[in-house]
Order: structure tokens, then C-alpha cells, then sequence
């Protein structure tokens, strides 16, 4: 087995972007199978990512601002300002 197939370790973004998407989700008053039904997954998907055991991808966070109907830095509310500035999200950019 080859790094390639270890599955990547959370990183504690993944844990601030499971706690928004796990916010916004309640706000919208749905459930994750709600959730996961819209985003074509499995609800223990839905639920691994709410936890932060999952990994969140670029092409995670593009369908999540779809289905959620929320920007990009609706769901890394909470990242530190540099990196949202490294990123092109800073305040200042609107």
C-alpha cells in the first residue's frame, strides 16, 4: 500500500467547514438524508463530513455552495482572514 492509497486525515478546516455545512443545513431545517439526497451522496457521507471525518474536496465545497445555495465563504466562515485573503475571499474583495 502507497500513500496514494491511505485515505488523507481530516485537516481542522474540514472540521470548521463540517460545522458550517452542519449550520447551514440546520437552518434550512433539513435532515442530512435531505442533504445527502440533494448532493447525490449516501447519508453516512453526509454524516462523516458533519463530523469532520471526511475530507472535504474542491469539487465537495462547489456542489455544497449549490445545493446549500451559499458562497464560498459562507462555508469557511471562521478561517483565519490571511488565508481567506491567500484564497482571493478576504472582506475587502466583497
Amino acid at each position: 500500500m502507497n500513500d496514494e492509497d491511505v485515505p488523507a486525515k481530516p485537516e481542522p478546516v474540514d472540521a470548521l467547514i463540517a460545522a458550517n455545512v452542519r449550520a447551514i443545513r440546520a437552518r434550512r431545517q433539513e435532515r442530512q438524508a435531505d442533504l445527502a439526497a440533494d448532493l447525490g451522496w449516501s447519508p453516512p457521507v453526509v454524516g462523516d463530513l458533519e463530523n469532520g471525518r471526511r475530507r472535504v474536496t474542491m469539487a465537495d465545497m462547489i456542489k455544497l455552495c449549490r445545493v446549500l445555495e451559499v458562497d464560498l465563504r459562507e462555508l469557511l466562515r471562521g478561517v483565519d482572514e490571511e488565508d481567506l485573503r491567500v484564497l482571493g475571499l478576504d472582506r475587502r474583495r466583497g
